[in-house]
């Protein structure tokens, strides 16, 4: 969740906090979960605390509960207006630079990994290396037409993070996809207007000719490198 708001992180948290906060005997035995509502309420409330848990991170409990219970009952605060404005500015402040540290470190993490990944591929005496640091291996060769940067293809593909991990496929649908060659990543661009229609390649992107640090989706984090099998079926 994003930390643009401090109310986005405690929205979820206040059903279960409030029922804290009221003084309400919290059921903890079989028996007083025995009844279905007992049971929809405790659930409801185990996932709404498990939520706020992730979501809000480190908080003083005591002090959070009663500022819920003090909204609950209409009682005066203990804090003044602009105190309390502050208290949010910063809260929201530390989740971001969290955020932050956090994104930071998985970029480094992903370039790091992908480095050793390309240093490995590299290795093998079939691929090929190029300026841009693409590499690519010809699986199985073709004699076709090679692409202009202005073309159209038509291509098979199947995209990897270096784990392992499939996060696209033209195969899963059984249907290649056709685009302009100049509207895809660089890395796609490069390896197409070098690769013989009716070959087959494993190309390998490192971050600046994919994604970059922004990622894509949940699946392509920042600074990934990217491993694909691309066949280029058709050209123009």
């Amino acid at each position: 969740m994003s930390s643009n708001s401090w109310a986005s992180r405690t929205v979820l948290a206040a059903g279960i906090a409030g029922t804290i906060a009221c003084g309400q005997a919290i059921a903890t035995s079989p028996e007083e979960l025995a009844s279905p509502e007992a049971q929809q309420g405790y659930s409801l409330g185990l996932t709404l605390g498990q939520q706020a848990h992730e979501d809000l991170g480190e908080l003083e409990v005591p002090a959070f509960l009663a500022g819920i219970s003090d909204g609950l009952h209409g009682r005066e605060p203990s804090l003044a207006p602009d105190q309390i404005a502050q208290a949010l500015t910063d809260f929201d402040d530390r989740r971001r630079l969290e955020d932050q540290a956090e994104m930071a470190a998985l970029a480094e993490a992903n370039r790091s990994a992908g480095d050793r990944y390309r240093e490995q591929f590299g290795q093998d005496p079939d691929v090929v290396t190029l300026e841009s640091g693409l590499q690519y291996k010809v699986l199985e060769p073709g004699d076709g037409e090679i692409p202009g940067p202005g073309a159209n293809v038509t291509v098979h593909y199947r995209g990897m993070l270096v784990d392992g991990r499939e996060f696209d496929s033209s195969y899963a649908d059984d249907e290649p996809v056709r685009f302009p060659v100049d509207r895809v990543i660089p890395g796609w661009s490069e390896a197409l207007t070098r690769m013989p229609g009716g070959s087959k390649w494993q190309i390998v992107i490192p971050p600046d000719l994919a994604y970059g640090e922004r990622g894509a989706g949940g699946l392509i984090g920042p600074n990934e490198t990217l491993v694909f099998e691309m066949e280029l079926i058709t050209t123009g």
